[in-house]
């Protein structure tokens, strides 16, 4: 695959590309066309989703509210949510009436009076608090482990009422909640009887689940916030590869799909005259480093890897010039955006006088590999061929279908990951800090622990800001992470659907879609 990358590459060089392309593009916000009526009940829907969930049990699942992983839009609708958040950061409750604190250590979880879970039996604190267990027993692999871990103590208050205490001040706690899966709630019941298919009280109930081909749901009568959902059935079909996708929805085997891999593909599909509403996202895609092996511990080879991939020449190998770059983790424009923070431009006389070094010391060429998921390979082919202008470095890919066990384990060198920002906390907190048992990369340095420490425990936006700010410039310095660009986040879909509403990174509001009469 390297001479396909290589002559893209030359051509690049030769300015032949680079004359025919755009500028990168910017991920605006297309709301789509009005509803011309009020909301109507019925109908199947059938949405093309970019990845199958991992499970249907909440402890099997990672990012409870996201659009990019296949659990956001399972969970969301077997399970609904316990707080909502949007791509802005703004948190709304859902599921719970209240979340609240008098010192950031205590916090109080309110209930919405009558839930019910679709087996009859009733969504109390005492199944919230039961859930919660499951992901903090001995043994679990739940995603959510950093976040039942800061837990001391969970009480029952009454029926509706759950006290959280945690192990240390946390002001920014119910961001955790919407974050992770515990925002995701299963019936006790349900959960012993049919572990790997637990039912909740969201909009949906499963019908049928064939992994990688489809998942069939239909409408929860019980759901909390009638007169939604208001479709009677929906099938999620997972299909990776965003032009494949993309070919269902022209040929009609789906009404409305999503996409955070190729920025081309939105443009693409409203020229078509498919409706588009785009999500603006924080943070980055990228590559993370392997520091607690060879050869990611040494600091030089890092460097001298962002040194080595020109964004731009990247962007025009693989996206066609049309990504937003990331060249700070927090967007120009955004809370948390500090132009100290920039990430230094391509150099690759420096990344080779580093490389240099390395093989002095190393005694022989550095050999790497990057780890990526199918949909994203081209990223990862694209980087290798720009890291094949350095000598003394000898770079593969190894491309599989999932990454998330490898990555677990350190079984990897450098893999491509996101961090994605509606707010810093707790996605810094729990991929930097040097104590978190989701820093897979085995990133350490006590000034970025302490001021990820300030800025979860803090609530004044200064003090916040002064805090990330110090985070960023340290992961400028140290470089445990690699961003290329932000994620372009959009659904696609046709005018017959209507209602389409996002939170998070793009995540879609399934309860609030209806479809136009035929």
């Amino acid at each position: 695959m390297l001479g396909k990358w290589s002559t893209k590459l030359a051509l690049l060089l030769s300015g032949a590309l680079l004359a025919a392309g755009c500028a990168a593009g910017t991920q605006g916000s297309n709301g789509g066309a009005a509803s011309s009526s009020e909301p109507r009940s019925g109908g199947t829907l059938t949405l093309l989703n970019q990845a199958e969930t991992q499970g249907i049990n909440p402890t099997k699942m990672g990012v409870s509210l996201t659009a990019t992983r296949g659990d956001g839009l399972a969970g969301f609708s077997i399970f609904g949510g316990l707080v909502l958040q949007d791509a802005a950061g703004n948190l709304q409750m859902s599921m719970a009436e209240s979340l609240q604190t008098a010192d950031n250590t205590t916090w109080t979880l309110k209930l919405r009076p009558g839930l019910v879970f679709t087996d009859g039996t009733p969504f109390d604190a005492a199944a919230v608090k039961s859930n919660w267990e499951r992901h903090g027993a001995q043994g679990s692999t739940s995603f959510a482990l950093p976040v039942v871990r800061a837990m001391s103590a969970l009480n029952v208050v009454d029926d509706r009422t759950l006290q959280i205490v945690l192990a240390a001040p946390n002001g920014q706690w119910p961001r955790s909640l919407a974050t992770y899966p515990i925002n995701f709630i299963a019936s006790p019941t349900s959960l012993e009887a049919t572990p790997d298919a637990p039912l909740g009280a969201g909009p949906f109930v499963l019908k049928e689940w064939l992994r990688d081909d489809h998942m069939t749901l239909v409408k929860n009568p019980k759901y909390f916030d009638a007169p939604r959902p208001y479709l009677d059935e929906i099938v999620i079909r997972p299909i990776p590869d965003s032009q494949q996708k993309y070919n269902a929805l022209v040929s009609g085997q789906g009404q409305i799909m999503h996409d955070s891999v190729d920025f081309q593909l939105a443009s693409t599909a409203e020229a078509a005259g498919f409706q588009v509403l785009r999500t603006a996202v924080g943070g980055a895609q990228g590559f993370v480093f392997n520091e607690k092996r060879a050869p990611f511990n040494d600091v030089r080879v890092r460097k001298a890897v962002q040194l080595g991939v020109d964004l731009n020449l990247l962007n025009e190998l693989v996206q066609g010039g049309k990504a937003d770059l990331a060249t700070t983790m927090a967007p120009v424009g955004t809370t948390f955006y500090d132009a100290s923070t920039q990430y230094p431009p391509a150099n690759r006389a420096e990344a080779q006088r580093l490389i240099d070094e390395a093989v002095a010391a190393n005694g022989g060429p550095i050999k790497f590999s990057i780890l990526t998921v199918t949909r994203t390979r081209s990223t990862a082919e694209g980087v290798q061929t720009l890291l094949s202008e350095l000598k003394g470095l000898e770079v593969s890919v190894n491309a599989q279908a999932t990454t998330q066990a490898a990555v677990v384990a350190g079984d990897y060198d450098m893999g491509i990951t996101g961090f994605f920002l509606a707010d810093p906390e707790p996605v810094l907190y729990d991929g930097f800090n040097s104590k978190s048992p989701r820093n897979f990369m085995g990133y350490s340095n006590p000034e970025v622990d302490a001021a990820l420490v300030k800025g979860r425990s803090s609530g004044d936006e200064a003090e916040r800001k002064a805090a990330y700010a110090t985070v960023q410039r340290a992961l400028v310095a140290d470089m445990p992470f690699l961003p290329l660009w932000r994620v372009p986040s959009a659904m696609m879909y046709t005018s017959k659907v209507q209602g389409v509403k996002t939170i998070a990174d793009g995540l879609v509001r399934i309860d609030e879609v209806w479809l136009t009469e035929d």
